[in-house]
């Protein structure tokens, strides 16, 4: 019965039933604009003012940076208490969320800021596409094109169903100052963590409940918020792993696999670290600093996406004609050098933003940003200019890319020299990843194994490394700023980093190669080697990428014709 209902959702059938979830997507999101329009205000309230100095909430903190919300003086006289929320979102006070449920003019304000950062972090997904097609093949360029959508789709649905609940659905439980000082209800929806005492410690791992964002009505808004803020996330995660299986993963198999990567994989690691999870809670339960600090995710984004890729790349296979006899390397070279920069500079922008969004000092984590990202451009560059070659823009991208990647976990907690001198280094550490991971026969289209996996580990180290000591304070409800090993001298720090990312690699790699091994069996990850050859654009997605690819009589002969042709 699988067999036929994958069979049945497989090319014209698939295109359908994309286009008629897009269709119910676009007319809840119409309906919602209207429904904000007609409740919308005619007030203009002061801006608000904000500030963070803890992390702190009545003794309790969650995972992240808090940001203090002050309502202005006119209106009202009440003196809101700091609040903490997840990465990259603004936290309210329980007045504010009330404010929101009740329709007064606070509502449009506060729901446009929340609602702005992660569309600025969601906006990446447009540089990936222009990324991933300005170096896959013209043959393919559709069907690169149409993996990124998909894997996009079916990720976000995986994280509503369940994603989402198995990460955040325990933050009541085990941070109740977060939820009362956030969510207006008296007994969050989000309260159920599991978890287990071992060795006079508690080991909390995952959310129970939040499953298709079903919660009271008091704090709902304050939910959906939540939801979007990690959404983007988790889209940015998918987009970067799904990149290993161009030119030659088979779009259904690929869409299955970004629902399984929504709804557990991804989830369940970011638990850890952003729910309320044991990573988090390392530095109370064990001593280890701060915890692990990963505060817009060098580890949960993006050493999670580059592991991913690797299972993918070394489930599928190289791609036709990437490596010879010989263990030769053949070049692949994209078809589109324009799109691929114009794709580097959208990540850029949009990740310079993330940054500057997940902290209160935006304007260091900003500049910090960019300063990573120009050292990892910049050894790409000097690299190839002492081996006598031209810069070759695919290599200056992942430079550029890898540099502020490196950065994630510790754009406001160093100096700007530390930076810069971080994504030196990323530079480097990638230039040796790809070698060494095409040197064992991996193909990796994107060099998403070593963007995103090596330049996300290191980011991990490096806060532990180059925390100057004088940021950070409360961050996991630790007091104190958070202390790295090189200018302060403290190991404590460099430890629960290390075991955090040598746990988000073993853990990612296990689940994806569980869950890769069942889509195998079932539908096969690899298309046919005869579409390979000819392009998977028609036989993947119905439609050419570029229609002057293929002349009037290769379209006449269609999709039979080609897999009567012999392989060579």
């Amino acid at each position: 019965m699988l067999r036929t209902f994958f069979t049945f959702l497989n090319g014209q059938n698939l295109l359908r039933a994309l286009i008629f979830v897009l269709w119910l997507g676009f007319t809840q999101i119409g309906i919602l604009v209207a429904q904000t329009a007609t409740n919308g205000t005619t007030d203009n309230p002061a801006p608000l003012s904000i500030n963070n100095n803890t992390n702190v909430v009545e003794g309790m903190s969650t995972p992240t940076n808090a940001i203090e919300v002050s309502q202005p003086a006119a209106n009202a006289p009440i003196a809101p208490a700091p609040v903490t929320a997840p990465a990259s979102t603004p936290s309210l006070t329980s007045s504010e969320i009330r404010a929101e449920s009740d329709g007064s003019s606070g509502s449009s304000r506060l729901s446009g800021w929340l609602v702005l950062a992660p569309l600025l972090t969601l906006a990446s997904i447009g540089g990936f596409l222009l990324y991933q097609c300005g170096q896959s093949r013209a043959k393919n360029c559709g069907h690169t094109s149409t993996l990124l959508l998909v894997g996009l789709v079916f990720g976000l649905i995986g994280y509503w169903m369940g994603g989402f609940a198995v990460q955040m659905g325990g933050v009541g439980d085990a941070h109740a100052a977060l939820v009362q000082s956030v969510l207006p209800s008296e007994k969050s929806t989000l309260d159920h963590e599991l978890g287990f005492r071992f060795l006079g410690h508690y080991w909390s791992y995952m959310g129970s409940s939040g499953f298709f964002l079903i919660t009271d009505e008091t704090s709902r808004n304050a939910t959906a918020a939540l939801f979007l803020s990690q959404a983007v996330l988790l889209a940015i995660a998918v987009a970067a792993a799904l990149g290993a299986a161009l030119e030659r993963g088979r779009l259904l198999a690929m869409a299955i696999t970004a629902f399984l990567i929504g709804a557990l994989i991804y989830p369940l690691f970011a638990n850890w670290v952003w729910g309320g999870g044991w990573l988090a809670e390392m530095g109370r339960e064990f001593g280890l600093g701060h915890g692990f600090v990963d505060l817009a995710g060098a580890g949960v984004v993006h050493e999670t996406a580059g592991t991913l890729a690797l299972v993918i790349a070394m489930a599928l296979g190289p791609r036709y004609g990437k490596f010879g006899r010989n263990k030769s390397i053949n070049s692949i070279p994209g078809h589109n050098m324009p799109f691929l920069l114009l794709g580097a500079m959208i990540l850029l922008i949009s990740w310079t933003a993330t940054n500057a969004f997940a902290y209160s000092n935006s304007g260091l984590a900003a500049v910090n940003a960019l300063l990573a990202a120009a050292g990892g451009a910049l050894i790409s560059f000097l690299i190839a200019a002492g081996q006598k070659q031209a810069p070759q823009p695919a290599l200056l991208c992942r430079g550029l890319l890898g540099g502020i990647i490196s950065i994630f976990a510790c754009s406001a907690l160093i100096d700007p020299w530390a930076a810069f001198v971080i994504g030196i280094l990323a530079g480097l550490i990638i230039q040796f990843t790809i070698h060494f991971v095409e040197e064992r026969g991996i193909d990796d289209p994107m060099g998403a194994i070593s963007v995103h996996g090596a330049g996300g580990a290191w980011g991990v180290l490096a806060a532990g490394l180059f925390a100057n000591g004088t940021a950070g304070k409360g961050i996991n409800g630790i007091d104190g700023p958070v202390r790295g090993l090189l200018l302060t001298g403290d190991w404590h720090q460099l430890a629960a980093q290390a075991i955090g990312g040598i746990t988000c690699f073993v853990v990612v790699f296990i689940l994806g190669y569980a869950c890769l091994s069942l889509i195998q069996k079932i539908l096969g990850n690899r298309v046919e080697l005869a579409d390979e050859v000819h392009g998977l654009d028609w036989t993947q997605t119905g439609a050419f990428g570029y229609q002057g690819d293929i002349d009037s009589e290769e379209i006449s002969r269609g999709k039979g014709d080609r897999e009567s042709e012999p392989v060579k």
